[in-house]
């Protein structure tokens, strides 16, 4: 009860500063997610699907989630960003969305990743990030918010597979392509992670509904994850971690990143025969 009010008073008061759109918060106005997932597409057809090839079975790699830039570049993600090039260990990181909290600055998080990285990073788009028509600007940073990629070992093969809900919804083009990779793609892998910024399962209802999957969305999917044997879905957008496990899959929601905040953190993953990981925290 105590973070849906706290929710409440600072929208009215980003509201006010200019810094949330009310139509976007409460009305899926935005670019259609299915208009999106054909550009992503597009640029993927174009570029092809990347595989990262590792030395050892035992990999890792690191993940965070909503950045949240306002007035100033992001110090906790150049951090972990920073932690994450230097450990000989990892091999790339994911970013699950919400690089923005207001309307500028997208370009920040590309400039950071490509100054302090030299391991790929792999990011997908966020509710904020298509407010004030930030699709264009995603588009020329980042070229696509709906792929997979490879993780090869000398003796296994593990596909990631990145998912664009800005809308809230995965939309129809977007869930027939998944399929299509499960079926396709998935046979042989020895993990299988996907990344979503929006959140399988809520604790409360400090998210506005536009931005939320619908119950009968959330059946489909969870039934498509386990029936392919999903070993963890990766998600953002509550700002608050959470850890749950259902019918045979691990959904963790990841604490935010934005500088400030009292629980910033980020999490580290260990590939291995099994998939392990912590939650590191930013202070």
């Amino acid at each position: 009860m105590v973070r849906k009010v706290w929710f409440i008073l600072a929208a009215a008061l980003c509201i006010s500063c200019g810094k949330l759109e009310i139509k976007n918060m409460l009305f899926p106005y935005a670019e259609d997610v299915n208009t999106r997932v054909a550009e992503s597409l597009g640029w993927n057809d174009k570029a092809g699907v990347t595989t990262l090839t590792v030395p050892e079975d035992d990999y890792r790699f690191y993940a965070c989630t909503d950045i949240h830039i306002e007035d100033s570049r992001p110090e906790n993600f150049a951090a972990m960003v920073q932690k994450e090039k230097a450990d000989e260990k990892s091999a790339f990181y994911l970013v699950l969305g919400d690089l923005l909290f207001g309307k500028e600055h997208m370009e920040w998080v590309d400039e950071t990743m490509s100054a302090v990285g030299n391991d790929p990073g792999f990011v997908i788009a966020g509710n904020h990030d298509i407010f004030y028509g930030g699709w264009s600007q995603w588009l020329d940073l980042f070229h696509s918010s709906t792929y997979y990629f490879f993780v090869q070992t000398p003796s296994a093969n593990d596909i990631y597979i990145m998912l664009d809900s800005a809308n809230g919804t995965l939309g129809e083009k977007q869930l027939a392509w998944l399929e299509g990779v499960f079926a396709t793609r998935r046979p042989g892998c020895r993990h299988c992670i996907v990344g979503v910024h929006t959140n399988m399962f809520r604790t409360d209802a400090s998210q506005l509904p536009s931005t939320n999957f619908t119950l009968e969305e959330t059946y489909r999917l969870t039934a498509l994850f386990s029936k392919n044997n999903v070993d963890t879905v990766l998600s953002g957008h509550d700002h608050f971690r959470d850890v749950s496990v259902y019918n045979g899959v691990t959904y963790i929601t990841l604490d935010q990143i934005k500088d400030g905040t009292s629980n910033a953190s980020y999490m580290i993953f260990d590939m291995g025969q099994c998939v392990d990981y912590q939650f590191v925290s930013c202070k």
